[in-house]
């Protein structure tokens, strides 16, 4: 039997854009025209609001945009950590080969307000490293990026794993209520299928059970 784990933060009109200094997402109302339509909906939206996956084309320029990616589907590992870079031995003495490796910061922090982009655990380029060399095939994240907020840093984690084209998942939730036993563990998401773009929000689930 399946049990599925919503893993999405939920986008409102009061959504903030990475770095937390203006509104991601404007949504509106608009007349269809048509009586039988009673309602729609027009909204203009920051591909890596909320929830989302970064395309290699991010940062690399030419790689693979988030149509090239499909809908991952990957056994999944959760990888607990507390510190504010995390480090590589922070991973489990386990293949990590062909797996989507979710990175649990408990990053609590309100979406909708800057803190949300303050202070957060990051993806350290020791950690990035060794996540490339063991054969990750995804990497996902609870806080709002991979890199700290210090645009002088020049986010390296992300050019290493996108170089590599391994995509990242930012902005998960509820990471917490997953079991970091492996083998037990599914991962899903599913980006809008926009060419040429370098991410998308995404729906993000975990499947616990078998498939």
């Amino acid at each position: 039997m399946l049990t599925l784990i919503d893993l999405t933060r939920r986008l409102t009109a009061r959504s903030l854009s990475y770095p937390g200094d203006c509104l991601g997402v404007e949504i509106r109302v608009v007349d269809a025209g048509d009586p039988d339509v009673h309602m729609t909906h027009l909204a203009h939206l920051d591909m890596h609001l909320g929830t989302h996956m970064d395309a290699p084309l991010h940062f690399i320029p030419g790689a693979s945009d988030i149509t090239d990616l499909g809908i991952p589907l990957r056994p999944a590992i959760v990888v607990r950590s507390r510190e504010h870079s995390i480090p590589a031995r922070a991973l489990p003495a386990i293949p990590l080969e062909g797996c989507a490796v979710l990175l649990d910061t408990d990053w609590v922090a309100d979406p909708e307000s800057r803190a949300y982009f303050e202070g957060y655990s990051h993806i350290s380029p020791e950690l990035a490293r060794e996540l490339v060399s063991r054969g990750a095939a995804l990497v996902g994240i609870d806080t709002p990026s991979a890199d700290p907020l210090d645009p002088a840093l020049g986010c390296p984690s992300h050019r290493i794993l996108l170089g590599a084209g391994i995509p990242i998942v930012e902005g998960l939730c509820n990471l917490g209520t997953l079991s970091s036993a492996p083998g037990t563990l599914w991962f899903a998401c599913f980006p809008l299928k926009l060419e040429g773009v370098d991410g998308s929000p995404v729906r993000a689930v975990a499947f616990t059970g078998s498939l």
